[in-house]
């Protein structure tokens, strides 16, 4: 078991080995090909979704669960989009079918 301080964070995070190695491969990657900014806010953002993680009752991160965390920790949260005109009365049919049961796939 690793103990790794990832920036913005004060104590270190318990990583299995495999986890640390990969998560120091990300973090040297993201310095190479990102501004020092860019990178420091990747690392920062990384170590604030293992906080969440280990918040949540995780006792350490392990190889999946980091591979998880870096791969996605840039992917931007989508807002949905109400929808107006024909998508509106569609979902209206859709959420009645639902509620019948029938329905199996979305519009």
């Amino acid at each position: 078991m690793e103990h790794i301080t990832v920036a913005g964070r004060t104590t270190p995070f318990p990583l299995s080995r495999t986890a640390a190695r990969l998560l120091q491969e990300r973090l040297d990657a993201a310095l190479a090909q990102r501004t020092p900014e860019a990178a420091a806010d990747y690392e920062a953002r990384i170590g604030d979704r293992i906080a969440e993680k280990l918040a949540d009752g995780a006792h350490s991160i392990d190889m999946a669960t980091l591979r998880g965390i870096v791969d996605f920790v840039d992917t931007p949260v989508e807002e949905e989009v109400e929808p107006t005109g024909l998508g509106k009365v569609f979902q209206g049919i859709g959420e009645r079918l639902e509620r019948r049961g029938m329905r199996t796939e979305s519009f």
